[in-house]
């Protein structure tokens, strides 16, 4: 136990230089970036390594010597948490390029706006889903549908809209200048919206809905107000704003856990099979999708011995699926490096995913986790850019969450040009237009309606500043 646990205590080492040497705000792109990582590669090794739970599946780790995988795991974190930082640092002139893949508002949105788009937005989501609901027979039909039948692939490219609309709802609640019934509107369209998205199967709408909100008070309300005239420019020195962010995980995987048990009561009465009868570790992690490095311990310990890498067929498949079929002409279902792992193991469809780091290992091997590591420090180091008014705008920060935490979490995955596609590229649309909307109205001779700003937002201790240096 305790040779692991010194691999582990050496990744965080290192993550913790990277995170001091690349992270100009505690909850910037980069940061989110490192905290995704943080918790996928080293929270769970660190429970791996003090025995408190054994990797997952249990059945599949039986005969495997988990020590000196845990070793072999934690010497590839590092190589990719090293291959960040490279890329980040020495890829700068590819960084405006690259910043192209995340939305870029002009400017902030009036209040009013938001709060009308976000109306509109639920309107338009809650008619899509009720849609479905008729089709499937009420929202536990199409959780069955969702989660178990896999039967909702044409109707995927819908779910955009209550993530957007919870967005512009998020963004209103920060930039109504008062407490008052506009907030409380705003606030349900969140919760609606969330709970619209969750009969699709899907967690992310109201997690990053609950994130957005707990973290966003930390930037736009009176504690970020207050962190943000401190002389050092060091948010994390003011004690109540620490311990208001160290509590936004622990709220954050407490929601998803709390959804996880109710979308598995509707569907078997009871916690899934998987869990259900396992320990509160075990549980909580399985439930929280927090076993993705586990699913990595098995490509270090089974590849190349026993299967062959890919050689970066994954990549392409995943970026042939994100074109649209007008251009590429019909083609098969992409099947993700995670789908593939679980089925190579057991009949499963729902997939092992195994973080960035297992996706590139799996098809290139340690060059591969260099390789990836490197481009996933240039698409952070892009979003830290692209989003550097985050402190601003609370519409920015909600896309920053987005971006940085569902389409590529943690860095560049073989399904990050698919999710680009479905979810980042109806939010790309939608600021395009928006931007047409700001020029044409400034272009008039208006001036757009004053948007409340956190006092000292615009210092620029507080503010990320662009990658070049």
């Amino acid at each position: 136990m305790i040779v692991p646990l010194l691999a582990v205590t050496a990744s965080v080492a290192v993550w913790a230089l990277v995170y001091r040497d690349l992270v100009r705000h505690p909850l910037d792109a980069m940061a989110l970036v490192l905290y995704y990582l943080a918790l996928q590669l080293l929270w769970r090794p660190l429970v791996l390594a003090l025995g408190l739970d054994s990797p997952f599946p249990t059945l599949l780790f039986a005969e495997r010597d988990t020590e000196l995988l845990l070793l072999r795991g934690q010497a590839v974190v590092v190589l990719f948490l090293l291959a960040l930082w490279a890329g980040a640092r020495f890829l700068t002139p590819l960084v405006r390029p690259a910043s192209l893949l995340f939305p870029q508002p002009r400017g902030p949105l009036p209040a009013r706006t938001l709060v009308v788009l976000a109306v509109v937005l639920t309107a338009a989501a809650t008619v899509a889903t009720a849609a479905l609901w008729v089709r499937y027979g009420g929202p536990a039909g199409l959780l069955q549908a969702s989660k178990v039948d896999r039967d909702i692939a044409d109707s995927r490219a819908l779910r955009s809209i209550p993530l957007l609309a919870a967005l512009l709802g998020v963004a209103a609640f920060f930039s109504v200048r008062r407490a008052g019934p506009q907030r409380l509107l705003v606030l349900g369209l969140v919760v609606l919206n969330g709970y619209l998205s969750w009969t699709w199967g899907a967690r992310d709408v109201p997690v990053l809905s609950a994130v957005a909100l707990l973290a966003g008070g930390l930037i736009f309300g009176r504690t970020g107000r207050r962190a943000a005239r401190r002389p050092d420019g060091q948010w994390l020195r003011d004690p109540r704003w620490r311990l208001r962010f160290l509590l936004v995980p622990v709220l954050a995987l407490a929601l998803a856990f709390t959804l996880r048990a109710a979308r598995d009561t509707v569907l078997w009465g009871d916690l899934a099979p998987t869990i259900e009868g396992q320990g509160t570790v075990r549980q909580v992690a399985v439930a929280t999708n927090n076993t993705f490095y586990d699913a990595l311990l098995l490509y270090l310990d089974d590849w190349p011995d026993r299967f062959d890498f890919t050689g970066g067929a994954d990549f392409v498949d995943g970026s042939v699926a994100a074109a649209p079929s007008l251009l590429v002409g019909p083609q098969d279902p992409f099947v993700s490096p995670a789908v593939q792992l679980a089925q190579t193991y057991i009949d499963r469809n729902n997939g092992f995913p195994a973080t960035p780091v297992g996706d590139w290992y799996v098809n290139l091997g340690h060059p591969g986790v260099v390789l990836g590591g490197l481009l996933s420090g240039l698409v952070a180091r892009a979003g830290q850019f692209a989003f550097r008014r985050f402190l601003r705008d609370p519409l920015v920060w909600g896309f920053s969450l987005v971006f940085l935490i569902r389409v590529f979490p943690g860095g560049v995955w073989a399904t990050s040009a698919p999710k680009w596609v479905a979810i980042g590229l109806p939010i790309i649309a939608f600021t395009v237009l928006v931007n047409l909307f700001l020029r044409r109205e400034r272009g008039d001779g208006e001036t757009s309606p004053a948007h409340p700003q956190p006092e000292g937002a615009g210092d620029a201790r507080a503010e990320p500043t662009a990658p070049a240096r």
